[in-house]
């Protein structure tokens, strides 16, 4: 049974280990996580109107800060950390101008990661 205050955290990557590892890290720092490896995926668990999201920008089926530009809505009530290789100024750019306030950049501590989002809640 889900602890009602716990916040609702969507990973949004295709790396299927990667998710796991965050739902473990995050599951015992007290949220509930879910995890989508595509953007069709996603559109259907974003439903759910999580806290946080976070989302990789490569995913197989497009590229995620695209995707956040073009559902803007289904963000607004999410704090977005980007996930992605490349924080170059047009990705960083192309981001806040959706949703997206923080980046985190692979490869990313496990450690980097929790304070982002504790920082961030």
């Amino acid at each position: 049974m889900r602890d009602e205050t716990q916040k609702k955290v969507l990973v949004i990557d295709d790396e299927r280990d990667l998710c796991e590892l965050i739902k473990r890290v995050l599951t015992r720092e007290n949220y509930s996580v879910d995890c989508a490896t595509s953007l069709a995926e996603a559109g259907r668990k974003l439903e759910e109107h999580p806290a946080i999201i976070l989302l990789d920008n490569n995913l197989p089926d497009g590229m995620g800060l695209e995707y956040l530009q073009m559902h803007p809505m289904e963000f607004k009530d999410s704090l977005v950390i980007v996930i992605t290789s490349d924080v170059s100024p047009v990705i960083e750019k192309d981001a806040r101008s959706g949703a997206a306030v923080l980046f985190l950049q692979k490869p990313f501590s496990i450690k980097m990661m929790k304070e982002m989002i504790k920082t961030a809640a």
